[in-house]
């Protein structure tokens, strides 16, 4: 029989997560975070001063949301 996965086990009724992101402003409203070693680029459209190249800041909100 496999072994439970830590953050899986019921029997764990309290944990601490921690995450750590580094963000960088690149150019007008576009930016850049690092996190778990996966690099996101977010811009906003042009009706909010972004030139429209990567998806909006909320986009990535909204679809961790769903997953």
């Amino acid at each position: 029989m496999s072994e439970l996965p830590s953050g899986l086990d019921p029997d764990i009724l309290e944990r601490v997560v921690t995450i750590s992101v580094d963000l960088e402003n690149e150019d007008k409203m576009r930016h850049r975070a690092d996190v778990n070693g996966f690099t996101f680029h977010s811009d906003e459209g042009a009706f909010l001063g972004g030139d429209d190249e990567h998806p909006y800041p909320l986009d990535y909100f909204t679809a961790g949301v769903g997953l």
